[in-house]
């Protein structure tokens, strides 16, 4: 089984290289089951699941599909989880065409058009999966400076003190993002909502910084860096400025950076400021390709495998968090791999690799027995759980302040 695994890997990079032109434009119709199982009657929870397994589904049709048709591979009998993964997010649309339910399974059935073009190049690809997250919110804190310009921060009082307009990066990334189909907040919008000490007024905000801010706008995602540009030489009346900029993006609930970008860009001008300003467009839109391309590579590999789910447990004593851990492991489905971060003080902290969103793991929690004690789930994030511990049946202990 693992050669022929590894055999389909080689042979679908083959496939994209000898016909790209086909690989990119090529759209497959297909109608695919996916099954899920209902529990404690959340029927809205199991038919997400079900609908995300009749798109892999649709999409192992489409795949096989092209393969059968280019090659004559004989004895073809597995697509490999990786090409699954990584080809998730391609569904361009679908239908839910029926619903039933038999006992505690729901099946759905859906006609999914897949495309094998690239992700980032088709919008509605993108919606689908962004979707599929939730749709995270994303806010863009940029520290610009341009030729002549004094450096400055956006969040010295949550807004452009000295400015006037949007400032030429936050700008071009905001159109890039919005493009993309990303929903994005204005900080300068949520600038009432923040408060936050003179720590911050630094060009180079820490990922634990940005969580802070996002999590006081409301926003999932922060994007957070450092933009400049200045001359590099003169050519009679043309001035040849360069732009420099660093990004990265991080998730505000776990402080996990998504993607980080370092791009440069120049441009040529007889007036200075001009010439600066067109280097830091020039290196914000290719910043800004850059990253998306990577945030929705991120999303794309969540969705069709695991992500990591901060799990924090208060209460619970030793002997209790080795129960917990081995009720984790052995009777929750699609916990891959469980990382236990630190014990102290009655306070677990781990992370768990988990084929789903955390709101499916809280579900699934919920639901099972841990013997001599209960937990409760006291607050949720698409990647992160805080969990009370208490007795059977009891009443939770009140999380420490």
């Amino acid at each position: 089984m693992p050669g022929i695994k590894k055999h389909l890997l080689l042979l679908f990079a083959l496939l994209l290289t000898a016909f790209p032109a086909a690989a990119q434009d090529e759209s497959k119709t297909v109608s695919a089951e996916g099954v899920a199982v209902i529990q404690n009657n959340l029927r809205d929870i199991a038919r997400d699941a079900a609908i995300q397994d009749a798109q892999q589904r649709a999409v192992e049709q489409a795949i096989g599909t092209l393969i059968d048709s280019q090659t004559q591979v004989e004895n073809y009998q597995v697509i490999s989880d990786k090409i699954l993964s990584q080809t998730k997010g391609y569904i361009k649309r679908y239908n839910i065409t029926n619903e039933i339910v038999e006992g505690n399974l729901l099946r759905v059935v859906i006609t999914a058009e897949v495309s094998l073009g690239k992700l980032t190049d088709d919008m509605s690809a993108v919606g689908i999966l962004l979707g599929q997250m939730h749709k995270p919110r994303t806010m863009i804190l940029v520290a610009e400076q341009n030729i002549g310009q004094e450096l400055y921060a956006w969040w010295r009082g949550g807004t452009y003190a000295q400015q006037s307009d949007m400032a030429i990066v936050e700008s071009v990334l905001m159109d890039k993002f919005t493009e993309k189909g990303f929903e994005m907040i204005d900080h300068a919008a949520s600038a009432g909502r923040i408060s936050v000490t003179a720590a911050y007024n630094v060009t180079d905000l820490s990922s634990s910084q940005a969580q802070t801010l996002g999590n006081q706008a409301g926003a999932e995602v922060v994007i957070v860096g450092k933009a400049f540009s200045k001359i590099q030489s003169t050519i009679g009346a043309l001035k040849s400025a360069q732009a420099n900029l660093v990004l990265k993006a991080v998730r505000t609930d776990t402080g996990q950076v998504l993607a980080s970008v370092s791009t440069n860009a120049p441009a040529v001008h007889s007036n200075d400021l001009t010439a600066g300003n067109e280097a830091l467009k020039k290196a914000a839109a290719n910043a800004a390709d850059q990253l998306t391309t990577k945030i929705l590579a991120m999303y794309s590999r969540e969705t069709g495998g695991t992500r990591s789910v901060n799990i924090t447990v208060t209460g619970l004593n030793k002997s209790q968090f080795v129960k917990f851990k081995d009720v984790l492991k052995n009777q929750v489905r699609g916990i891959k791999e469980i990382h236990e971060r630190s014990f102290s003080n009655g306070v677990a902290k781990i992370s768990v690799d988990y084929k789903g969103s955390a709101q499916v793991l809280s579900d699934e929690l919920s639901s099972k027995t841990f013997g001599d004690f209960s937990v409760d789930v006291a607050a949720s994030t698409a990647n992160s759980l805080e969990l009370l511990v208490g007795p059977p049946g009891g009443t939770p202990m009140t999380a420490p302040q």
